[in-house]
This record gives structure tokens, C-alpha cells and sequence, in this order.
């Protein structure tokens, strides 16, 4: 018996074709996270918060994602703690891919976009001095937003996001609920900075000048606050005021990747 055969339309091989490219771009798994190439502040170790980009850089890999780390000028991230290498980023530390991803980042002008599903800002405060200015990282960062991506942000890193707009030229922060650092245990407890004094910019009052939906807890209220984490499910973005939330980031990005 002789089967027939059916020859395939173009017009349904281009359909197959838009079909295998869109459940390409709907399942890869790369997350970007943004480290700041800055060393010093106010004679000062600093640049990115060892707390904040380790944490969710093991979290991702333990789930079979694949990290980049991009900077504004490539190679080696700058990274500082405040003593507290506790066991598990003392095991972070000695990862090789860690290493590998800190020491060898990526420059904006090598970053496709599309790539990636995520994008991550750790905090410190050598973000101040380049990550939050670097227009071409504002571009990437709109870039993956607008192809459906997810942000997450925690301490000093939702700074980065105050100059991000979108294709509308309205701020990527406008009508999205987030929260940050308060500005308040800014100037009264950070000598990094020299308690606020020394930053470009106060990020709690930018951010609700850029039409954030902003909570940020109080002196009063921090102990029952519960907007320290903030999740803005509909709109993609994970925000968190403090260094020790980079599990919630991530396994947040990670819910709302599923989710997709």
C-alpha cells in the first residue's frame, strides 16, 4: 500500500517556524545579574554587597539556570562584605562558577537582550557611581522588561532602576508597587556614604518622584512592617529594602518565571 504524501504549505512551515522560535524564547533560562565595577567609596572598601549578589547567584544555579554577570565596564566585579562570610557564602566564594562570573563579566555592548528571562540588582553602594548612570545598562534592563522578563532588586540595588524607561518614554518604576533602602537608615546609620550625604541621588524620594507606587516601613513600624519584601506579581518586579532578602528575590524571580 503506497502512503500518501501531504506536502507542507509554506505558509505552515513559517508557522512552525514562529512557533519553535517563540517556545525558544518562552523556555531559555538565562538571569543577568548587574555587579558594579566601582572599589571604593569614601576611601572605602565597596561595590557590590557580597550578601546580595551571592545569594541569589547560588539560588539560580542550584535550579539549573545560567547566570551572566554584566558590569558598565566588564571583567572583575567589585565585591565587599562587612565580615559576615557566614558557611554558605564562604562556600559561594570557593564556587568556581562564581568566580568565573565575577571576575570575568560582561560589558553592555556584549549583552543581547533576549537572552535573558531576568535580570537582577544586587545592592552596595558602587552601584551609585556607575550602574545607576549607565544608560546602556537602563536600555538592556527596558530591553528584557518589554520582552516579558522579571526584575528583581534588593537594598541599594532598586537605585539602578530610577533611569530605566520604557519604548512609551515613561520611567520603567511608574505605577509599579516596589519598595527600597529607607532613606531614613540611610542618614541615620550608613557611614558608607557618610550617612546619605555623599550619594548622587536619595532613591526612596526619586523613586516616588518616577510614579512608584512606594513602601517603604517606617522608624516607627519596622519591627511589624511587612513591606520590607514586595512582590509585584502582575508587573514582573521583586523589590526588598534590606541585603539579607536575596533568597526571597530569587526564589520569587524563579515563581514568577514558572508562572509564564
Amino acid at each position: 500500500m503506497t502512503q500518501r504524501k501531504f506536502p507542507l504549505s509554506s505558509k505552515t512551515v513559517l508557522s512552525f517556524i514562529v512557533f519553535l522560535l517563540s517556545f525558544s524564547a518562552f523556555t531559555q533560562n538565562k538571569i543577568l545579574i548587574v555587579g558594579s565595577n566601582v572599589g571604593t567609596v569614601n576611601k572605602k572598601v565597596n561595590g557590590t554587597f557580597l550578601m546580595e549578589i551571592a545569594i541569589p547567584f547560588d539560588y539560580f544555579a542550584a535550579r539549573g539556570y545560567e547566570i551572566h554577570v554584566m558590569s558598565p565596564k566588564g571583567g572583575k566585579i567589585a565585591i565587599y562584605h562587612k565580615g559576615d562570610t557566614v558557611a554558605v557564602l564562604k562556600k559561594i566564594l570557593a564556587s568556581e562558577y562564581f568566580i568565573q562570573a565575577t571576575s570575568n563579566s560582561t560589558s553592555p555592548e556584549k549583552i543581547n537582550p533576549k537572552d535573558y528571562s531576568a535580570i537582577i540588582f544586587p545592592g552596595g553602594y558602587g552601584h551609585f557611581w556607575d550602574v545607576y548612570s549607565d544608560k546602556k545598562i537602563a536600555d538592556i534592563t527596558a530591553k528584557i522588561y518589554e520582552g516579558g522578563g522579571v526584575i528583581g532588586a534588593l537594598g541599594h540595588g532598586t537605585a539602578d532602576l530610577l533611569n530605566v524607561r520604557l519604548k512609551s518614554g515613561d520611567y520603567l518604576v511608574k505605577g509599579k508597587t516596589l519598595t527600597c533602602f529607607p532613606s531614613w537608615v540611610e542618614k541615620e546609620e550608613m557611614t558608607e556614604a557618610n550617612y546619605g550625604k555623599l550619594l548622587p541621588v536619595d532613591m526612596q524620594q526619586e523613586l516616588a518622584a518616577h510614579g512608584a507606587a512606594l513602601k517603604v516601613c517606617s522608624k516607627e513600624n519596622i519591627r511589624v512592617c511587612g513591606d520590607t519584601r514586595i512582590v509585584d506579581a502582575p508587573n514582573r518586579i521583586v523589590t526588598a529594602s534590606f541585603a539579607d532578602s536575596g533568597e526571597f528575590i530569587a526564589e520569587e524571580v524563579v515563581k514568577m518565571l514558572g508562572k509564564r
